[in-house]
Parts: C-alpha cells; structure tokens; sequence
C-alpha cells in the first residue's frame, strides 16, 4: 500500500480528474477501502486516496510478469545464482565441476538467465547438422550433454512455432475421410435417434426431457425425467415407452452422452441385436432431426408454459399430439393412423366470449363408408 501512495503523491499532477486502474498481485491491498479497522497513518492514507478516481484489480503473482521483470532482472538473479551454488553443498543427482552444475549422465544443467537455452535449441534443430529434426530426435540431441526443467516441453513448443518446418514439411497425418450419411431406413420403428433436453425448471422430480423419434415416420415421444437419469433408468423408459409400443429398433442413432456409450448400455442392445450409431464428436449435424424436434419442442413449451413455469410436464402430451397433427402427406397420413381406421381431426367452435374449444371428431378413413359420427 504504500507503494500505491508513493506512486500517487509522485504523478498527482497526471491523475488528478482522471479514471484509472492499480493492478496488484497483494489481495490484501484491494480490501484496503473496506476493512473495519483503520491504524492513524491508514487513516491519513484513505484520506489522500479520496482524492483520486481508480479502484483495484487483482492480478496473481504467476502473471505479474511486469513487475518481476522489474524487480528480479536476469543477470542479477545469475549471480546470486552462482554465489549460492559456490557458498553451499549441492545434494542429491546434481554436483559442481569447474563452476558448472552437472547432472546424472555428465550432463550440464543450463540456467534460464539469457538467450542460452534458445541458442542450444538453434544449434540442435536450426543447423545444418541438425537439419530441422521432429521434436523427439531435437530432444534426443539436446538431453545428450544438457539439462534443465520442462526441456521437452520447449523443444516441443520450439519445432511446433518453427517457420521453416511449418513451411516445407509434408504431412505425415493420415487424411481423415468422408463423413458417411446415415442410411435411410425402409419402415417404421427400424431406427431411432434420442438425446435429452436438460436444464429445465424443476417440476416435482422432472427437470429434462428424454426426446426418441422414429427416423422413417418422424413420430416423436416425449419422456419427462430427472437430470441425473441412470443408464439403467434410461433403458427402462426406453422399453416402457417404445419397444413395448413398436419392438426393438435395428438400429439407435445417439449422441455422445455418457449415458449412451456405457458398456451396460452397449451390452444390452448388443445382445437384443440392435446397432449403435455413434455421432461423430462436434458435429451435431449428424443427428440433426433430433436438434430439430428438440428446437421446436423447447419453442412450444415457451409459448404455453406458465408464468412460474411449472406446468411443462403437463405439456408434454399435448406437445407430441400437435406434431402428430402437423404432419402432412399421405404418407404421413397412414404413418399416423397406423393400426387405426380412425383419423383424429380438430375441429374449431367459436363459443362466445374470448376463447376456443376444440372437439375431438373421429372420422373414417376409408371414402366409402357413412359420414362420420361427429361426438
């Protein structure tokens, strides 16, 4: 602290009306407008402070390269350096020699005051002799007569950042190869994509949803659960809700969720001789209908849910209903009504006041039966 008041007092002239910034690796100091108790001088200090517009940051010593480079300059600490190593007995794998700190293996311990340790990793990578060798064969040549903490990590940091090699060495890396599309199955329930949607206000013991559609017909099932939802319970809702209702899939298309790639998880479809698909990793376009349901999904939910929010469990039914409904084509169509003769449409009855209601009709699929029963 009085650093900062001698600083002051010294470019008053220059500070004075002007806002600025005092970094400082001391935590204490930036306490110092806030502490209960104040001795006469701090209490002269707060006093001249007061005057100036600034505050403190802190800033830990590790980064605090400035003020080292003021305070311990290289060649100073080289000497003192020296002067310890002749005034003291040096134990353990390294001893003196003519001035010099060796090591095990004769090999020379090199200080990090100077260039030095820059000039040896030019001599062992940069020369003719050397020829501009990987990182491990630079290494090879440098642990041979000379040592010093993490020297692999700057040899392998020096031939990274090296402008030649990046320059003119050919990749050794293997071509990655071309991202294989999912293939296209031939018939309802032959294969699904799920993944959970997660962080949601908690509503008794839900707080996500386990999201599973069919990748032929698009028909979605929404799951409430918890958070921390087990592999095995992740199993069980997978067969509650669709392999009693459809069988067992040919294939899963999944995400990298621990929850998916657990040997419980692989063992168990392995021996019901369903295929695990794997997305590729930070590539989310892999199971991108999946995204999409679960993007729209989170739309809906924002649109009725409630001002506490508490009332998306709720919604859930009603949410996969609407995506039944909003699918078109013939072919949809069927993939709808599956087993079923009867198709569910919405008819809208305007009532008087400021609502709707919608009644459910049953309606025959089939052209050449009656009119339908309207209930």
């Amino acid at each position: 602290m009085l650093a900062v008041v001698h600083c002051l007092r010294a470019w008053r002239q220059y500070l004075l009306g002007s806002s600025f910034v005092v970094k400082t690796d001391n935590s204490a100091t930036c306490h110092f407008f806030t502490q209960p108790k104040l001795t006469s001088k701090q209490a002269r200090w707060q006093e001249f402070l007061a005057e100036f517009d600034f505050e403190f940051e802190h800033k830990k010593g590790s980064s605090n390269q400035a003020a080292d480079a003021l305070s311990r300059k290289q060649k100073h600490a080289a000497i003192c350096l020296l002067a310890h190593l002749r005034g003291s007995e040096i134990g353990g794998s390294f001893w003196v020699e003519e001035d010099l700190l060796v090591t095990k293996g004769n090999r020379l311990y090199v200080p990090r005051a100077g260039d030095l340790r820059k000039k040896l990793l030019y001599e062992c990578h940069d020369t003719l002799w050397a020829g501009h060798p990987g990182w491990q064969r630079t290494y090879a040549l440098l642990k041979k007569g000379y040592f010093w903490p993490k020297m692999r990590d700057d040899v392998m940091q020096y031939t990274k950042t090296c402008p030649i090699c990046q320059q003119d060495k050919v990749e050794k890396v293997k071509v990655a190869g071309l991202l294989d599309p999912l293939s296209v199955p031939t018939r309802p329930w032959e294969s699904v994509s799920m993944d959970f949607i997660t962080h949601l206000p908690k509503v008794g013991d839900f707080e996500a949803i386990l999201v599973i559609i069919d990748r032929f017909s698009k028909y979605a099932t929404f799951i409430p659960t918890t958070k921390q939802c087990s592999v095995e319970m992740t199993a069980q809702l997978f067969f509650k809700h669709v392999v009693k209702l459809w069988g067992v899939p040919t294939s899963i298309v999944r995400d990298r969720d621990g929850r998916f790639i657990g040997s419980f998880w692989t063992e168990l479809f392995s021996f019901l001789g369903t295929s695990l698909n794997i997305s590729s990793s930070y590539h989310p376009q892999t199971d991108g209908q999946t995204k999409r349901f679960n993007c729209m999904l989170e739309e809906y939910l924002r649109y009725f849910v409630n001002a506490r929010q508490k009332n998306w469990v709720q919604l859930l039914d009603v949410a996969q209903f609407c995506f039944r409904v909003h699918l078109e084509g013939e072919a949809h169509l069927r993939l709808f009504l599956g087993g079923n003769q009867y198709c569910h449409t919405l008819l809208i009855i305007p009532l008087q006041g400021r609502t709707l209601t919608f009644s459910i009709s049953r309606r025959s699929v089939n052209r050449q039966t009656t009119s339908p029963e309207r209930t």
